[in-house]
């Protein structure tokens, strides 16, 4: 038997990789600082003599939701329903429904692949720091007590019907945390920039050299090979993958995006990159986009103009990707 663990923070294996375009003469406030368990890269174009008051801006407003749907930290609101929801409906402050909401929404529209009331079973999986499998009767467990299905969100109070039911809103509160930190940016008068968290990207305005953002996606296997894509009109991108929290056991690979129809690791894709028009519904459709898979992906931005997708996945023994629509006529090379 073989056990080899792997984890890692997004930014070293990241498949979004942002190719700055710009003059020499043209120097954005960049700023890294690490929050909700990865790193996060602010570059903005603003006055320089701004700087420090629109970063401290910028991290405060990540850091706001960080308290909020952390379930590492048991003072969060997130810990608080998943302690009272159980026992009767919880109402909730108005950032986390905006957060729940955009959440029941894209579950739906995701057909249940991605699912937010996994809580017990990704408990019993136990990432990052799984190093072997759950027992069967452990993921059994999970999967009763879990799914969205069990979950009444009424847009202002929360209530479980199964008092084993928790939340991990982990797939959507790294995402809703860039648009966040988006619009107190806006609001502060930062007419344009980026702000990158784990691979949740979210970009607004024109670069003052009059360049394009464009970004590189990462061949999911062999790193040296980029696919470029231009700007498809859609403000923030996410990438879910196989290689972002995983073990090897016994000469497989396990990582921590389940599938919540079987409870075991989603099998349909290795890497999945959605666009979408906010880094929380990017973040959420990379994910439902890889547990379902490349037809589902596909489906799914076929019924949605505001969804692109990427997704590369195994067949025959061999990688393959597809692409919507609004993907293929952005690609400018494949290296």
């Amino acid at each position: 038997m073989s056990v080899v663990r792997r984890w890692l923070l997004p930014t070293s294996g990241l498949l979004l990789l942002l190719w700055y375009l710009r003059a020499p003469s043209i120097d954005p406030i960049d700023d890294y600082h690490i929050a909700m368990g990865t790193m996060v890269r602010m570059t903005l174009y603003a006055d320089p003599a701004d700087a420090t008051a629109i970063v401290e801006a910028g991290r405060e407003a990540i850091a706001t939701v960080e308290a909020m749907a952390s379930h590492y930290d048991s003072s969060s609101e997130l810990s608080h329903v998943n302690r009272l929801a159980g026992q009767g409906p919880v109402a909730v402050s108005s950032a986390m429904g905006e957060l729940l909401r955009e959440t029941w929404r894209r579950t739906q529209q995701s057909g249940g692949h991605f699912d937010p009331a996994l809580g017990l079973l990704t408990s019993a999986w136990g990432f990052p720091e799984a190093v072997q499998p759950p027992e069967a009767q452990y993921v059994a467990q999970g999967r009763e007590h879990s799914g969205y299905h069990l979950v009444e969100w009424n847009g202002e109070t929360i209530r479980f019907l199964d008092p084993l039911v928790r939340l991990d809103l982990g797939a959507a509160a790294k995402g809703f945390a860039v648009d966040q930190a988006v619009r107190q940016l806006q609001q502060a008068g930062v007419a344009a920039g980026m702000i990158e968290a784990g691979g949740d990207i979210r970009f607004w305005g024109l670069k003052p050299d009059g360049k394009p953002w464009r970004f590189g996606v990462q061949h999911p296997r062999e790193s040296e090979r980029i696919l470029v894509i231009d700007d498809i009109g859609l403000p923030a991108l996410a990438t879910s993958g196989d290689y972002e929290q995983f073990f090897e056991f016994e000469d497989r690979r396990f990582h921590h995006l389940l599938d919540p129809q079987t409870g075991y690791p989603a099998r349909r894709a290795v890497s999945a990159t959605v666009w979408s028009t906010s880094a929380a519904a990017a973040d959420i459709m990379a994910t439902a986009a890889f547990v379902g898979g490349p037809q589902i992906a596909l489906q799914m931005a076929a019924a949605d103009d505001s969804l692109e997708v990427l997704v590369f996945y195994e067949k025959d023994g061999r990688l393959q990707r597809v692409v919507s629509d609004g993907v293929r006529a952005h690609i400018q090379g494949d290296d």
